[in-house]
């Protein structure tokens, strides 16, 4: 789809309020808060959803990995016709693995799968649900992205919620806000819901819907060893390659642990988004990256699990994850194993098996996605005997 051919058809009342309104306040607050509002400006893009008759590019204020506040992006499409009373109810996309450059973020080149992603968010755009789609911080920004850091995804995805309801309104946004993610976004979506009552309180968080969640990535650190060299998928080297990137951020000490092919990689890594690194490294395997085994670094579980790991119990929402049992980049049994952990633990949790892989799994999820987001955000009921019986059905069938 060519720009010129966007459905991007902006009401003149809503955008000039907007401006206007944008212009009157200081920008700049006396004590800089998450979710401050930076600049706002409408938005063209090929990959623009079909559905959305509105986008704006937001920068705003939230917390980087290490705690400072900061700079990030994101995008927010609204629907076609007038805001419903009390305003749209919020979808916030969580986006998969695109590349840690800031030319691999959504807003700079666009998803790494736009025709799925757009599909995707048409449907709930076409239901009159507002998209807010976080870059995340460093993607398209100042700083670097610390790749799979979950909670710095999770604030960043609050935030823009923040910013994009002082940029156009409380009558334009609702408060009402469901997450739902993706792969890496998985994890952010999932993290985000379980900070939303301490991290987002003026909001109204109502459920989490992901698919392909990364839920045990602290594993991987088993198999990060100079003897491990079995050839891997190029997006299994490039998921490592990132990943190490964000680790030696928090945890320098790694590097010592790195041999040259390690530090290049992660050179590399730094200069590629998703496709063309995996293409890259297709083959290769991860023992080369290394002179010692990671578990070696002092500390390094530790360090992982505060970095990679998803909240396991204290969801004050229904949760629903949707896996491939084709899934090679996230292994399906992980996140079965994760969704019956949270069961056991009276967690609200619901989760869907679909028949496809990794990137099949959005498109194969797309129905049970909608219907869970109308329902949290229709405010039903979430039947968790029914659905914890449905998890024992499936361990017991993939036993």
């Amino acid at each position: 789809m060519s720009s010129s051919s966007l459905r991007f058809r902006p009401r003149p009342t809503l955008l000039v309020t907007a401006l206007l309104a944008l212009a009157a306040s200081p920008l700049v607050a006396l004590a800089a808060e998450p979710g401050d509002l930076l600049s706002a400006a409408p938005y063209r893009a090929s990959w623009v959803p079909s559905k959305a008759a509105q986008a704006y590019k937001l920068a705003y204020r939230t917390p980087d990995h290490h705690g400072r506040l900061v700079e990030a992006t994101g995008l927010v499409y609204l629907p076609a016709g007038p805001a419903p009373a009390g305003g749209w109810p919020v979808v916030s996309w969580a986006h998969g693995t695109q590349g840690i450059a800031d030319h691999c973020a959504p807003s700079v080149s666009g998803p790494y799968q736009p025709e799925r992603d757009g599909r995707f968010l048409d449907q709930f755009l076409a239901q009159g649900h507002a998209v807010l789609a976080a870059d995340y911080h460093g993607l398209g920004g100042p700083g670097d992205h610390a790749y799979l850091h979950v909670r710095t995804s999770a604030r960043n995805a609050i935030d823009l919620i923040k910013a994009s309801r002082h940029f156009l309104g409380n009558a334009t946004l609702s408060p009402r806000w469901v997450s739902v993610g993706h792969s890496q976004g998985g994890a952010a979506a999932l993290t985000a819901g379980h900070l939303a009552p301490s991290y987002g309180p003026s909001l109204q968080y109502r459920g989490s819907f992901t698919t392909g969640t990364p839920t045990a990535v602290e594993l991987t650190a088993l198999v990060m060893k100079p003897d491990n060299r079995t050839p891997n998928p190029g997006a299994l080297n490039a998921y490592h390659a990132y990943l190490l990137d964000g680790l030696l951020q928090v945890e320098p000490r790694i590097a010592r642990v790195l041999s040259d092919e390690g530090h290049a990689r992660v050179a590399l890594a730094r200069q590629q988004c998703l496709g063309p690194l995996a293409a890259t490294l297709e083959g290769a395997n991860t023992g080369e990256m290394f002179s010692a085994p990671l578990t070696t670094v002092p500390g390094i579980w530790a360090l992982l699990h505060d970095y990679l790991g998803v909240p396991r119990r204290g969801f004050s929402q229904p949760l629903m994850l949707g896996h491939g049992s084709e899934d090679r980049d996230v292994p399906y049994l992980t996140t079965l194993l994760y969704a019956v952990g949270l069961a056991l633990r009276g967690e609200p949790v619901a989760f869907r098996r679909y028949p496809v892989d990794h990137r099949g799994t959005l498109d194969a999820a797309a129905a049970d996605g909608l219907a869970f987001v109308r329902a949290r955000l229709g405010d039903s009921q979430f039947d968790e005997a029914a659905e914890t019986a449905g998890l024992e059905q499936l361990l017991n069938e993939d036993r």
